[in-house]
């Protein structure tokens, strides 16, 4: 029988602000570069979600209203959700999605919003949105070896308290093997690297090989990217 991974895609119709889709296929393309079958299972607000039965489980970025539909959605799977990370599910949240997984989300008027509680940190609204190109170091992956992070972000939160950071800046989390990170659209397209170090992670943890494809037009269109960004910023 032919290896397989299944990839959920959790409220695919409600957190796809930025093309978030883009993810889910990079994560096709990458798993199915390996030899092995990629089984994409699209899931929203009343379907039942098991959170035993997939091995990478994926959210990407909605509206506010939007995030809070699936926050009321997710609320009664929350044990399901906090014994998924312990055993070291594969999770990855962009944008505001990451916000769910916190404790709170406080808003400028002073109300909060209860979320999932899986993790300590929380979001607190800020006065003006945060809507730049960021270009960042992970610590976790060597020199040279696609190291610069590169994303654009569009967030109405900043996170606090959080204690798990992956990079420098505040908005971001990564605890066992859930990643959470603030950046909108195909950031998996954009970061090679670092979609080959989930999916490194993901296939070793299955007892599967993984082999990087560098030769591929994601690889370099990264490092095309990022020579032109480093160039453009010292001219700046």
């Amino acid at each position: 029988m032919k290896k397989k991974i299944k990839v959920a895609h959790l409220y695919y119709d409600l957190m796809n602000l930025y093309g978030e889709v883009g993810n889910v296929l990079a994560l096709k393309r990458f798993i199915e570069r390996q030899n092995v079958n990629a089984e994409i299972h699209f899931l929203t607000v009343g379907d039942h979600i098991d959170f035993e039965k997939y091995d990478f489980y994926y959210i990407g970025a909605g509206s506010e209203e939007s995030q809070q539909i699936v926050l009321d959605d997710l609320m009664p799977y929350r044990p399901a959700i906090a014994k998924a990370v312990d055993n070291g599910k594969m999770f990855l949240a962009t944008g505001n999605a990451m916000e769910l997984f916190g404790r709170m989300i406080r808003l400028q008027n002073g109300r909060t919003i209860d979320c999932l509680g899986t993790f300590d940190y929380q979001a607190t609204e800020q006065a003006n949105r945060l809507v730049s190109e960021i270009f960042y170091k992970y610590e976790s992956l060597p020199e040279g070896k696609g190291r610069d992070i590169l994303g654009f972000k569009n967030c109405r939160c900043n996170i606090v308290n959080n204690n798990h950071r992956m990079f420098e800046f505040a908005n971001n989390v990564n605890i066992k093997n859930f990643y959470g990170m603030n950046f909108v659209g195909p950031f998996l397209i954009r970061n090679p690297y670092f979609t080959d170090m989930l999916l490194k992670k993901l296939f070793e943890g299955k007892g599967y090989n993984y082999v990087s494809k560098e030769d591929t037009i994601e690889f370099k269109a990264y490092h095309e990217f990022v020579k032109n960004f480093i160039t453009d910023r010292t001219l700046d």
